[in-house]
């Protein structure tokens, strides 16, 4: 679906540079909310639509097709910069895009070096750069044993249907180990209900204490995140989720960045850009803010108590 972002009034925006976004899937807050982000990050630096840029964005709905006809309605549409939300949109749009000159922003994107995002020694061969959402596999590890100093058995739940959450998973597996944690990783080929089900029965069983979800394009989705989180409280184990949407599952905690600060990233890459800054002159970035939730409500019916140091790293507390 294509969404102008028109104000109430006629503007005859034809003369304007069109900056295309494809947005993965607009159900998924934290895409939403880096969508935003993005908008801020392009007014602060002086870009708005209808006054000098002339913005459309198409909400993919999670259907690579959908992505692949938007990067050629695009490209015929001779857009000065396409912005992709998203890992799987911003495959897409490279692969789409391959025999054009269409500059490509990526925003909200998992473990680039992984994903295939690996920005080229010659200058001359840069399509692409960005703002990831990479949070290290350390830096969540850290959290988690502060939140459960004591945890010996950790399971892990990832999805192989793209190369982020594979990256992430086998990352988050190996960090555990070197803790000295006993982890049990289930890894699923995709979303598929029987499949999940299987999984967190098989985590379960495994006496696992804390179910880690890495961050996976998939596995974030709206239901699966429900699905997790509701069979998990079933069970009375503690979910750790890579973005704060999880907590409102009833996920205990999630170390995290911050979407829309990832998206005001973004937005400021893009206005260099659009100023005619070359391409290879604007590197890709890592998110500058993170954040720390804690889902208190979630710890009492865990019956978990958490430390005071660990709350007072906090940045949110859900009640």
């Amino acid at each position: 679906m294509m969404l102008g972002l028109a104000s109430g009034c006629q503007v005859n925006l034809t003369g304007l540079p069109l900056v295309g976004v494809i947005l993965w899937d607009k159900e998924i807050r934290s895409l939403s909310e880096n969508f935003l982000g993005v908008l801020e990050g392009l007014r602060e630096e002086g870009y708005q639509q209808g006054l000098n840029i002339r913005l459309q964005m198409v909400n993919a709905a999670s259907d690579r097709g959908l992505a692949a006809d938007a990067v050629l309605d695009f490209t015929e549409k001779k857009a000065r910069l396409l912005i992709t939300l998203g890992t799987v949109p911003t495959l897409v749009a490279l692969e789409a895009s391959r025999d054009t000159r269409l500059p490509i922003l990526y925003s909200h994107v998992g473990n680039p070096e992984a994903t295939g995002l690996s920005w080229p020694q010659d200058p001359g061969q840069v399509r692409f750069t960005g703002t990831s959402n990479e949070v290290a596999a350390a830096e969540q590890m850290r959290f988690l044993l502060l939140a459960k100093p004591n945890l010996q058995r950790l399971g892990i739940l990832y999805c192989t249907a793209t190369p982020a959450g594979e990256a992430t998973g086998a990352a988050l597996e190996a960090e555990a180990r070197r803790h000295g944690l006993e982890t049990c990783a289930v890894a699923i080929p995709d979303d598929r209900p029987e499949l999940l089900h299987d999984a967190l029965a098989r985590l379960i069983n495994d006496n696992t204490e804390v179910l880690l979800l890495p961050d996976d394009p998939v596995l974030v989705k709206p239901k699966n995140l429900q699905a997790v989180c509701e069979k998990a409280a079933q069970a009375n184990l503690a979910v750790v989720g890579p973005s704060r949407s999880c907590l409102s599952y009833g996920a205990l905690m999630a170390y995290h960045s911050d979407p829309f600060e990832i998206g005001r990233q973004t937005g400021r890459q893009a206005a260099r850009i659009l100023a005619g800054t070359p391409l290879c002159l604007v590197p890709p970035e890592k998110p500058k803010t993170k954040r720390l939730t804690v889902n208190v409500k979630a710890a009492n019916q865990l019956d978990l108590a958490l430390s005071r140091h660990f709350l007072s790293r906090a940045y949110r507390l859900i009640q």
